[in-house]
């Protein structure tokens, strides 16, 4: 299944009006309409499988990160590797990304956004430059810009209305447009409301 390219509004919709603040900036529209998109939506009465809840819960990890189905399926088998809380494992995985990492410091409005500076080639990691946005960041790591105006310039728009605030892990340098990471990322981290475990069942009979 390949990365989820079509109108994001109208996938907000069909999750009931939930905030994925990295997939969009546009949740005033979602809350103007906050029923499911098509004909009957309004009126729409559904009662949800047990399957249903935990494919939507999945599905909304996968859209906020922008993740192929491919991909979540590697994670998920990283996780069940893994010492400790699978779904939370999981989910620190998911944080670590590159391109997470520059939407959660305000480099970038949507983690979309994010993956196109990075893929683009704006970004050094510890003095390196990085265009794979799937890069984990490790405590310690020094994210800062490629010494091109073009770059800088990008940043500073994005940093002038930052999405969210920069959660405690990460330690941003507005002013010298650089940033470190300090630790690796919890669960509290996470932006918007999700039920992991839902997931690691979802796919305890695939992987």
């Amino acid at each position: 299944m390949s990365r989820y390219t079509g109108p994001r509004v109208k996938l907000l919709r069909r999750f009931g009006g939930v905030d994925l603040p990295g997939l969009t900036r546009k949740i005033k529209w979602v809350q103007a309409r906050p029923f499911p998109p098509g004909q009957h939506g309004r009126n729409m009465r559904l009662k949800k499988s047990d399957y249903r809840i935990r494919l939507e819960e999945k599905q909304k990890l996968r859209f906020y990160y922008g993740l192929r189905e491919r991909q979540l399926v590697r994670y998920i088998n990283r996780a069940v590797r893994a010492k400790g809380n699978t779904g939370e494992t999981l989910l620190q995985y998911l944080e670590q990304r590159l391109d997470n990492v520059l939407f959660r410091l305000g480099f970038a409005p949507t983690i979309p956004a994010a993956r196109q500076i990075v893929n683009h080639g704006h970004i050094l990691v510890n003095g390196n430059k990085v265009n794979i946005a799937s890069y984990e960041v490790r405590s310690g790591d020094v994210i800062s810009l490629r010494d091109r105006e073009k770059s800088r310039k990008l940043i500073q728009i994005a940093l002038e209305s930052p999405t969210l605030s920069v959660p405690s892990h990460l330690e941003l340098n507005a002013g010298a447009l650089e940033a470190r990471v300090l630790d690796t990322p919890g669960r509290s981290s996470l932006p918007f409301e999700l039920n992991e475990q839902l997931i690691v069942e979802y796919y305890s009979q695939k992987v």
